[in-house]
């Protein structure tokens, strides 16, 4: 029994060096620690919004269609790179959300990755039923608000981003709570994204009292395809090793394809060189047991129309509020989430839960 203290003692040590060894060749443990392998446990409330906006110079300002969707409160479960959570609307108990907005039917399935070196998110987005919040009493159809039940939105596509000090600079901390950011780290960020859209209406999407004002207002359909490549930067500061902000933003040089039809069914197509804009950015308080954040992430994707001076933008903007506590794993857990990563793995896509 003497003989095995030492031995064992000799591999519990050989065990911790390895396992330190893992970790300081992913990422430099001085910057970053990861939580994943506890189990981790959060609730949370979470916006989402849509918006479809059209432009022109001679406009007094931009007419914005605007989904009424209440926010939604739930809870979530992570343990290395599986998250999976739950949401329910909190319905009148949302302010914003009011009866006079009409109502807007949505499926809105969004799929997030966010790993060490890789960051995607795969949009899959229907909209129908359309608010404008206006101060023109002449365009009031109910409410204060002029409402389209007709109107309908789609999108589908997907962003991709790597990060380029991902040894030093982690979204997870921000975004997943699973990581917690040490030390104030930066990192250059790129990759590119592909989308997309449509949106139509029974009639034109400008009212006839606003026609004058904007060239494209007889428009009552589009769709778009808009791609290119991006890049950016981001950063997270930190204050006594536990509060953190974190600001992320990215600039796609994107080239966009658009189809118009105008109210007498007439058709326009034009290619036009479109910059598009991204940003992401947290503020919160991370221990080692717990966290809480506030998140923000927005998508923006702006084309012109087959007007010259007609201007269209489809926007996306999500806020979540998070509070998270992290818990022994235990035994089951894990052999459950590691076969999975290694199914993952023999696919050939383990760069994303790595």
């Amino acid at each position: 029994m003497k003989k095995l203290l030492p031995l064992a003692f000799t591999l519990f040590v050989l065990h911790s060096e390895l396992h330190a060894q893992y970790q300081i060749d992913r990422y430099d443990t001085s910057y970053y620690i990861s939580y994943r392998d506890k189990i981790t446990l959060g609730a949370l409330f979470v916006k989402k919004s849509t918006a479809f906006k059209m432009n022109a110079p001679d406009a007094g300002h931009a007419f914005r269609y605007l989904s009424n969707s209440p926010g939604r409160f739930g809870f979530s479960a992570g343990h290395d790179f599986l998250t999976l959570s739950g949401t329910f609307g909190v319905g009148k108990l949302d302010p914003s959300y009011t009866d006079d907005k009409g109502k807007t039917k949505q499926l809105n399935l969004q799929l997030s990755v966010t790993g060490r070196k890789i960051l995607a998110d795969i949009y899959f987005q229907k909209y129908k039923g359309l608010f404008v919040g206006t101060d023109n009493s002449a365009l009031y159809t109910r409410g204060n608000y002029y409402v389209r039940p007709d109107i309908e939105t789609e999108l589908y596509g997907t962003t991709v981003t790597l990060i380029d000090k991902s040894r030093r600079f982690t979204a997870q901390a921000p975004f997943l709570l699973d990581a917690r950011q040490k030390k104030s780290a930066g990192s250059l960020l790129y990759g590119g994204e592909f989308f997309y859209g449509k949106a139509k209406g029974d009639s034109a999407f400008i009212p006839s009292a606003l026609a004058a004002e904007y060239p494209h207002a007889n428009v009552r359909e589009l769709s778009f395809i808009t791609f290119g490549p991006g890049l950016g930067y981001g950063y997270t500061f930190v204050a006594k090793e536990h509060l953190f902000a974190t600001a992320m933003a990215s600039l796609n040089a994107d080239v966009s394809y658009i189809k118009e039809w105008d109210t007498d069914n007439q058709l326009g197509t034009t290619w036009k060189f479109n910059p598009n804009f991204k940003a992401k950015g947290a503020i919160g308080y991370n221990a080692d047991r717990w966290g809480i954040a506030l998140s923000y992430v927005s998508n923006r994707l702006f084309f012109k129309a087959s007007e010259t001076d007609a201007r269209y933008l489809n926007y996306n903007d999500n806020y979540k509020l998070m509070y998270v506590r992290r818990i022994n794993a235990g035994k089951t857990v894990p052999k459950i989430t590691g076969f999975a990563k290694k199914i993952i793995n023999k696919v050939g896509l383990g760069f994303l839960v790595n």
